[in-house]
């Protein structure tokens, strides 16, 4: 008795590509015999599909981790001591650009 299973286009191609590797090496196998096998070795290999698993969940944005769990620069107030910080010396102002002067009056 055989049942359907959806699969994306991409993981589609990637088993008829695993098949043809497998025909490269003498075995021909049909798809539905492709899946089986790699069923019974997921089964045999757990830990590692558990670990393939995982690793694909993980994988997160490293600025949205930057923001949940910031560096820590040893400064009380870096907002105003950032550029010293950074960049090793001091401004003496708050503001970078201080002696660029508006027009308007």
């Amino acid at each position: 008795m055989y049942t359907t299973v959806k699969i994306r286009v991409e993981a589609k191609k990637k088993l008829e590509e695993l098949q043809a590797r497998l025909r490269l090496r003498g075995i021909k196998a049909r798809l539905y015999e492709v899946i089986e096998k790699l069923i019974e070795l997921g089964l045999e290999e757990e830990e590692e599909l558990v670990n393939k698993f995982k690793s694909n969940t993980e994988q997160e944005d490293p600025m949205l981790k930057l923001l949940r769990k910031p560096l820590n620069w040893n400064i009380k107030d870096a907002s105003i001591k950032i550029d010293e910080v950074l960049y090793g010396e001091s401004s003496g102002s708050i503001h970078r650009y201080e002696h660029i002067r508006s027009s308007k009056k």
